[in-house]
């Protein structure tokens, strides 16, 4: 079977990962890429691939499917282009900017036919997937989960001015992450509230949120965000993902159950045993780690996002679950703006 052929748009820093990677699996050619920043140049000779400042030229390299890696602003454009030629499309977190933005391009992918994956590369993580098994199976009725997102971006990050302005900022580029792995290991999200803060930068965007989840089972959660302080309290500084993040080797969400709880990423459960008498907070914990065999999971979205556009797979992460993530989001902006608590539907339905 010919290998599917790939282009990727953006050739920032998730771009040059996507690029890289995909020049590198057998079931992908990487036809093109197309890209404004510095780096472009030599990242194109390095993969012997061609280059293009204008992303419509892409086309004529005969695309089976695109990896849009944009900022967020320009996800719908360049993914509107794209689905109206026919090229299934696999674009960066968040789907889009806007709420309003992220339903156009799931509408109009669906009119022509084409698949629309967002990359929210978390679910393909085999931890991930390990901490939705054991919190639908072994910790008993979840009750309560906690997460802390909290890391210190360098300065230089925020170098490129869309990564300062309104439609970027650790909510909508890192909360985003938290919120759809709290989806995908305890169920669906119906209503937040929120309060946030402008703590550390002094951009266009608060950069500090305390965040409470009401899941539709019935259990309640917690996030704290902020990108301005040292602390080894992240999904980033918990796990190796091929970006280059220290890694702090802390655990930095827990799932706690009737039964038992769990700790991730270290995959860590406690509990009491029958034979220790009476459960209660004078008698022991056990503690058990649960072995994952580690894998890429960039590789392995980029490998599934191939077998999709072959027909052998359907979507992991469709347009429709990256837009309920970014209504969580948005919603969360929205509680904190408000005071109020917000439903995730009733606003998704109204924007």
């Amino acid at each position: 079977m010919e290998p599917v052929r790939l282009g990727v748009v953006g050739t920032g820093t998730i771009g040059r990962l996507h690029a890289a990677l995909a020049g590198g699996l057998p079931q992908v050619a990487l036809v093109g890429l197309s890209g404004l920043d510095d780096g472009a140049v030599a990242l194109a000779a390095q993969l012997g691939v061609p280059l293009h400042t204008d992303y419509r030229e892409l086309i004529d390299r005969g695309l089976d499917g695109v990896i849009v890696a944009t900022p967020n602003q320009l996800h719908l454009e360049v993914g509107v282009y794209f689905a109206r030629h026919g090229v299934h499309l696999l674009v960066e977190k968040p789907i889009a900017d806007a709420l309003g933005a992220g339903k156009e391009l799931c509408a109009l992918a669906a009119r022509h036919g084409v698949h629309l994956l967002v990359g929210q590369h978390r679910r393909y993580n085999n931890f991930v997937k390990a901490a939705a098994d054991v919190v639908a199976n072994d910790i008993g009725r979840l009750i309560a989960t906690n997460a802390m997102v909290t890391m210190r971006k360098p300065d230089s990050y925020y170098e490129p001015e869309w990564r300062r302005s309104s439609g970027a900022g650790p909510l909508l580029v890192n909360l985003i992450h938290e919120v759809d792995l709290q989806r995908a290991v305890c169920g669906e999200i119906d209503r937040v509230q929120a309060a946030s803060a402008r703590a550390g930068r002094g951009f266009d965007f608060d950069d500090t949120a305390a965040v409470l989840i009401h899941f539709r089972n019935g259990a309640v959660g917690t996030i704290v965000i902020t990108e301005s302080t040292p602390s080894p309290w992240s999904w980033e500084a918990s796990v190796s993902e091929g970006m280059g993040f220290h890694n702090a080797g802390r655990d930095h969400a827990r799932f706690v159950g009737t039964e038992a709880s769990l700790s991730l990423p270290s995959m860590t459960t406690w509990r009491y045993h029958p034979t220790d008498g009476e459960p209660g907070w004078n008698t022991p914990l056990h503690m058990e780690r649960i072995d994952v065999e580690p894998n890429d999971p960039y590789v392995d979205q980029i490998a599934h996002f191939a077998r999709v556009i072959r027909g052998l797979e359907t979507p992991h992460v469709s347009g429709v679950e990256g837009l309920r993530s970014l209504a969580v989001v948005t919603a969360v902006i929205e509680a904190a703006r408000t005071g109020d608590i917000v439903d995730v539907d009733e606003l998704l339905s109204r924007s």
